[in-house]
């Protein structure tokens, strides 16, 4: 009987056993995610469209050269006036040639860029390279590293998001991706403070930047991960002269040699915040952003008319994303 008995109780502790295991595994699958890691959204990748990580630059171009094509197609087929038929076309072209013309290499030599809101999301001498491509509400600078896209900045126009109110402009971002991580921190070691929302999902990190301190709008920036945990490596042969003592980029832009602005970037915050002194006509691009005659490189794309979010249930519809 006692025997009985000491067998019962074996099996009753190996059940209890078991079942304590099972749990405490079941609770190590289920454990939530740590409160700094940034929550993981299904509507990164979508929001991305037919963009992949290692893309070429040939590849981007045919992508940005096939969409304006695709949106003047229509236009082009429905108009019965021969002279809205060629003002069209030459929109058109113009278009495609701002893209052609919006590719920069960061190889050492000074650029607008150097001191612009852009500042610390590149180095020279590592290879590096942007597509600055505009839309109707937005300047997008698609990145690329060793020829492979890997980082997409979207400066949305400050008509899209007003830039004294990031509480709206959270709420609207939110409501596409989900909840998020708040931040307020330096992103860089040495750099001023600046605030952002974070998302993730399994190959991107997406950040909203709040730039409305001294820019007035606000960006997105999709980062392909693998290439962020190798940034470090990836830059260890960086230009010296890019680094040295941090300084405020209002700061350095306006001290900066004026002949370090050739390229015709130096109004690029301006233009997205909308601060410029006038508004060029529909479809012609502004005089400061006109090719020289001499043939200068790297000048930013015509602007397009700014749009602003549609009143649908999601406040991104219809603006690039």
């Amino acid at each position: 009987m006692n025997r009985v008995c000491v067998v019962i109780t074996a099996a009753f502790f190996a059940v209890a056993f078991s079942a304590t295991s099972a749990a405490a595994d079941n609770k190590k699958k289920t454990k939530p995610a740590s409160a700094s890691q940034a929550p993981t959204s299904a509507k990164i990748a979508e929001s991305m469209g037919d963009l992949r990580w290692g893309m070429s630059k040939d590849d981007l171009e045919r992508k940005f050269k096939a969409d304006v094509k695709a949106k003047y197609q229509p236009l082009i087929a429905k108009t019965k006036s021969a002279i809205e038929e060629d003002h069209l076309r030459e929109q058109e072209r113009d278009e495609l040639a701002a893209i052609s013309k919006g590719y920069v290499e960061f190889d050492g030599r000074t650029t607008g860029w150097d001191v612009s809101f852009l500042k610390g999301e590149f180095a020279h001498k590592t290879n590096e390279s942007m597509l600055v491509v505009r839309d109707g509400n937005s300047q997008n600078f698609y990145f690329l590293m060793d020829g492979k896209f890997w980082k997409w900045y979207k400066a949305f126009d400050a008509a899209v998001f007003p830039a004294d109110d990031f509480a709206a402009f959270e709420k609207a971002i939110e409501h596409r991706f989900g909840p998020s991580k708040s931040v307020r921190a330096a992103l860089r070691p040495g750099e001023d403070e600046r605030q952002w929302l974070e998302w993730q999902d399994p190959k991107t990190r997406l950040r909203a930047i709040d730039q409305t301190d001294f820019y007035g709008f606000y960006c997105l920036v999709f980062e392909q991960k693998a290439t962020v945990d190798q940034l470090a490596r990836l830059r260890e042969g960086a230009d010296p002269g890019s680094a040295g003592p941090k300084k405020h980029t209002l700061v350095e832009s306006v001290t900066a040699n004026p002949d370090a602005h050739t390229d015709g970037e130096a109004d690029i915050a301006d233009r997205i915040s909308g601060r410029t002194q006038t508004s060029p006509p529909q479809g012609e691009p502004a005089e400061s952003t006109k090719p020289a005659k001499s043939g200068a490189k790297n000048k930013p794309p015509p602007p397009a008319p700014k749009t602003k979010p549609a009143s649908d249930d999601d406040p991104l519809t219809g603006i690039g994303l």
